[in-house]
């Protein structure tokens, strides 16, 4: 019995730390609508599943709707993570019927679970492959790449509380005791704590920015120097080399090259980059030129980066642009 208080206490706490995430990114903080919805739905999938642990400790009768709400929390979290990370690194990302697709197995099993009352097991161990995938892909994507301009601590904490979160629901799906159970919320709720006061240390997380003055001079200096001066084509260059170049902190060149182009500094480079390739694959002088030769002279280093930046900004391959574009001249 004083097990059981003492994790209602806690749980209490942990779910309250909960309840403030998900009001502030929902209601409260009105900077990125679709950032923030995702980041406010992704803490109350978080809570849904965690909490489903304490009533099965507490109530070990727990309803199978119960059971299905939290599985509906668990298979979600995967998906808004994802898509957390994506509107995070592409400002302009913009939602599409075919990114639902993404929660139509968290809908399929939670009707399954809830309504026919079967495949409980089967589906919460699918769940746990499935959230393994997609923090496997946001590593690959996001966390583990060269160019972490975009990607802040709170991005990187967040992404190892949620593996480590698989980890305790993995423990305690296969240990299935009820001491596993007690462990595995203490443990669950803990890292609920660790976002939490790590979210609170983070301005740009749970902090309203003012928004910043950006001088008619400054939005000037970097149009000049991007579309006149051509920065973009120097190799590998990052937004801090650039910002050193034009003599002006990352923050306000961030918040510049978003205003003049609508787009992230690595996006802007790199859509420069293709349309002076576009431009150069019609032109007769260089008809005759390989093109990874064309990518490396506008600043690419790798012809996979080239190749994936080009069909993103054309959707389709240069050659395919340049056999286009004849056809029509």
């Amino acid at each position: 019995m004083t097990v059981s208080i003492a994790l209602i206490i806690f749980s209490s706490v942990g779910l309250i730390s909960c309840l403030y995430m998900i009001t502030y990114f929902l209601f409260i903080k009105k900077e990125n609508k679709l950032l923030d919805l995702s980041l406010g739905i992704l803490f109350l999938a978080i809570t849904l599943r965690v909490s489903k642990s304490v009533f099965y400790y507490v109530f070990s009768e727990i309803s199978t709707l119960g059971v299905g709400i939290g599985f509906l929390g668990f298979a979600s979290i995967g998906p808004l993570l994802f898509f957390y990370f994506n509107l995070s690194r592409n400002k302009s990302y913009s939602l599409s019927f075919k990114d639902a697709l993404h929660f139509v197995f968290a809908i399929t099993g939670f009707c399954v679970i809830s309504f026919y009352k079967n495949y409980h097991y089967e589906f919460y161990l699918a769940t746990k492959f499935q959230l393994a995938a997609y923090l496997i892909i946001i590593a690959k994507n996001y966390v583990f790449v060269n160019n972490k301009v975009q990607l802040s601590k709170w991005h990187i904490v967040l992404f190892y509380s949620i593996a480590a979160l698989l980890g305790v629901f993995t423990f305690q799906f296969f240990i299935g005791n009820i001491e596993a159970y007690t462990a595995g919320t203490a443990f669950a709720f803990l890292i609920v704590f660790i976002l939490f006061f790590v979210a609170l240390k983070t301005p740009s997380v749970i902090k309203k920015i003012e928004p910043i003055n950006l001088p008619q001079d400054l939005l000037d200096k970097i149009i000049r120097a991007i579309e006149i001066d051509k920065i973009y084509t120097q190799p590998a260059i990052t937004l801090a080399q650039f910002s050193n170049a034009i003599n002006t902190p990352t923050y306000l060149v961030s918040k510049a090259t978003s205003k003049i182009y609508n787009k992230s500094f690595p996006e802007v480079i790199n859509s420069f980059r293709i349309k002076e390739v576009t431009q150069k694959l019609v032109e007769p002088d260089h008809l005759n030129d390989k093109i990874e030769d064309l990518a490396f002279d506008v600043g690419f280093n790798t012809s996979s980066a080239f190749y994936n930046a080009f069909k993103k900004e054309t959707s389709m391959t240069p050659r395919a642009y340049q056999k286009l574009i004849s056809e029509k001249t």
